[in-house]
């Protein structure tokens, strides 16, 4: 016993020599997360978009090009991803200046309040986001809050019929999403040196031109985080076009779900959880190639 435990130190001294393992355990686990919960499940995904759907569910192993065939066939699934990206594009254009308006002033901020504030930012995530999406149902509905508020005030002589719409949904994806948008604007801006503001404004920059050549350049790689969040979440999202959106509102993550589960078609579904990555992952190649994602993160390290 004695002389195995003298061993285990030279066992540890070898292995830890080995340049595998040292690649490997020189990040920490990192890459160990990535394989086990992306690598791993998107190549069973893979493995099955290239499978034959069976009966009752069964996939079957055979390598078939059916699954892509059917939705290059097909317009309705091509027009669905395309207006999951519009979703995701309006999202994220509305939470941009809005979120940059809060991070930027709390970023500023030198009230005693400000942690207070930041506290309100990520509160709701305390609460499940599926509750928080319930809870707009309570405000928008025709007999919600929002409408018996507009009621009693007379400025409608009826509920507005808001629920249920393209409307409802972008609102509760837009404020449930803004502080994917606000806290990385914030982390920016408050890294910036009061004193290279007030240098420029010393020389004779406005308030403008300090926040164009000093503020807006340094707070770019908030701005380009919060966006990749943003729209990422906001094109995939699966609640709030479920519960928020009306008969119109198609995104393919619940068209995704209703292959899965009401289909019971698990390669088809599987392809076009492929495509819809593989086509989300070229926007964001063209749209780091185009923001120039290493120059904008230095940019904000300087």
């Amino acid at each position: 016993m004695s002389t195995g435990r003298a061993r285990l130190p030279e066992l540890k001294d070898a292995v830890m020599e080995n340049d595998w393992v040292r690649f490997l355990v020189s990040p920490g686990l990192g890459i160990g997360w990535v394989f086990l919960f992306l690598f791993l499940p998107m190549t069973v995904i893979l493995v099955i978009s290239f499978s034959a759907p069976g009966d009752f569910g069964n996939v079957i192993y055979e390598f078939t090009l059916e699954n892509y065939q059917r939705f290059w066939n097909a317009d309705v699934y091509k027009n669905i991803i395309f207006e999951s990206l519009v979703y995701g594009f309006v999202v994220t254009l509305l939470s941009l200046p809005l979120g940059y308006t809060a991070g930027y002033f709390l970023g500023r901020s030198k009230t005693d309040w400000k942690w207070i504030l930041l506290g309100l930012v990520v509160l709701q995530y305390w609460v499940p986001f599926i509750i928080r999406t319930y809870a707009w149902i309570i405000v928008l509905s025709n007999n919600g809050v929002l409408n018996q508020l507009l009621l009693s005030l007379g400025v409608i002589g009826s509920p507005l019929n808001i629920m249920y719409t393209n409307f409802s949904m972008i609102l509760g994806l837009t404020v449930s999403l803004l502080p994917f948008m606000i806290l990385p604007v914030y982390v920016s801006v408050s890294a910036i040196e009061e004193d290279q503001i007030h240098a420029a404004k010393t020389l004779g920059a406005t308030d403008f031109r300090a926040f164009r050549e000093i503020t807006l350049p340094q707070s770019l790689p908030g701005i380009v985080s919060g966006v990749l969040f943003v729209f990422i979440i906001s094109a995939g999202a699966f609640l709030a076009p479920t519960l928020l959106g009306g008969p119109n509102t198609r995104m393919i993550a619940p068209v995704i779900e209703t292959v899965f589960i009401l289909d019971f078609n698990w390669p088809f579904a599987a392809a076009l959880s492929i495509i819809y990555f593989a086509i989300i992952a070229f926007l964001l190649y063209l749209f780091t190639r185009r923001v120039d994602l290493e120059e904008a993160l230095e940019t904000g390290a300087t």
